[in-house]
């Protein structure tokens, strides 16, 4: 887990879309979209739902982000 890939998902959930997360960022969007499913595959889970309207934050994306928050 890289510090960068946790300010990209925030990122991503604040704008709930991944090329406004990516201009807010300025990262490409296909380089940004890699490094969240890397960051999933690598946690086992699914962070977010992608929808052809942009993102969802699934129930195990807030559970990860509650925990984080306690630590």
């Amino acid at each position: 887990m890289h510090l960068k890939q946790l300010q990209y998902t925030l990122e991503v959930a604040k704008c709930k879309s991944f090329s406004k997360a990516a201009k807010k960022l300025y990262v490409s969007q296909p380089s940004l979209s890699t490094s969240i499913s890397s960051f999933e595959e690598e946690l086992g889970l699914t962070i977010f739902l992608r929808t052809t309207w942009g993102v969802v934050v699934t129930q195990d994306g807030g559970r990860f982000w509650r925990r984080l928050k306690k630590s």
